[in-house]
């Protein structure tokens, strides 16, 4: 404790006489006022540095877009060191320059245009965060085209899949929430798009009822034509789903005079699915299998096909065991 004590107190004598001392001081000062003269003298010069902006038009009402061959601009500004320094210590400088030609009163019945940079100068300047005029941009001007911008509601097909945790599967075919999607461009390039598909992609082990967010399949899609819609939601619903079976005997249906008919077996198993919330539904009684006599069905071969009729909806057949039947004509 006393060796903790001794040293606090050394340190604090040290630092009351360092500050105590006039010499150290008036150093201190001098050296002070040597930088000051130093930063005074080397920013008061002239700087001159240039910078290369994308730059792009753009329509606030969405009805029109443009195009330019020059897609870029040189940028050299003139100023001293003070305001260059205060420009890229405290402004907000943009990577790129984007003009509202709401701002330009342009003519759109032409389609095209020369546009002067100085009359662009300030909103460059604006755009960039530099409170400077003295600042040259080339080129000297800009070739500006543009064309109305036009709508469609374009169809879109799901091409995504969708696989289930067992027992789930799907209960209800899977329902796009939003079947189309807004494109915008030239009326010319619209009048070739007839269809928009999402991306063939897999969701895997689902095992609830959910939307899902498919993203589109913009890759086809020529330039100029813009889709805002990026994705569309597709609602899949899952139930759990048990499996069961029953034998059901085969009627005949006679379509013409065969009398004495035998099948053999007499009897098919029908393999069924349904959702666990239906099961209480279920009345195979209701069910019932047969086979068609006929001429047509009688010539085809020596067994005749099982058919299956009253199955409800929300049942699914997994198999009919068997599919065909023997039969024999007896007098």
């Amino acid at each position: 404790m006393k060796s903790e004590e001794n040293i606090k107190f050394s340190l604090k004598r040290f630092f009351l006489k360092l500050f105590s001392d006039k010499q150290l001081n008036v150093f201190v000062l001098c050296l002070l006022i040597s930088f000051a003269l130093w930063v005074s003298i080397t920013y008061s010069k002239e700087y001159v540095y240039s910078e290369v902006f994308p730059i792009s038009f753009s329509d606030s009402s969405n009805k029109v877009n443009f195009f330019t061959k020059d897609s870029v601009i040189t940028v050299e500004i003139r100023t001293n060191g003070f305001e260059y320094l205060a420009n890229q210590m405290f402004a907000s400088h943009r990577k790129k320059v984007i003009i509202d030609v709401e701002n330009l009163n342009l003519n759109l019945s032409k389609g095209e245009g020369k546009i002067p940079v100085s009359r662009l100068k300030p909103m460059i300047m604006k755009e960039l965060g530099y409170e400077t005029t003295g600042a040259k941009i080339s080129p000297e001007t800009i070739l500006l085209k543009w064309n109305k911008v036009y709508s469609k509601k374009v169809p879109v097909v799901n091409r995504a899949k969708f696989l289930f945790d067992k027992p789930f599967e799907a209960y209800l075919p899977e329902v796009m929430l939003s079947d189309y999607a807004l494109v915008e461009g030239a009326k010319e390039d619209l009048e070739k798009v007839d269809m928009l598909y999402t991306q063939s992609i897999t969701f895997k082990n689902i095992n609830k009822s959910s939307v899902f967010f498919v993203p589109l399949d913009l890759t086809k899609l020529k330039e100029g034509l813009t889709c805002k819609t990026t994705s569309v939601p597709v609602r899949v619903t899952a139930e759990k789903f048990t499996e069961s079976t029953v034998n059901l005997p085969v009627s005949i249906h006679k379509y013409e005079d065969f009398k004495n008919i035998k099948l053999l077996p007499k009897e098919v198993t029908l393999r069924y699915r349904v959702a666990m919330k239906d099961y209480r539904k279920v009345n195979t009684k209701d069910w019932s299998a047969y086979v068609i006599c006929s001429k047509q069905t009688m010539d085809k071969g020596s067994k005749l096909r099982v058919y299956t009729a009253n199955i409800p909806d929300y049942i699914r057949i997994v198999s009919t065991v068997p599919e065909k039947v023997d039969y024999i004509l007896y007098e």
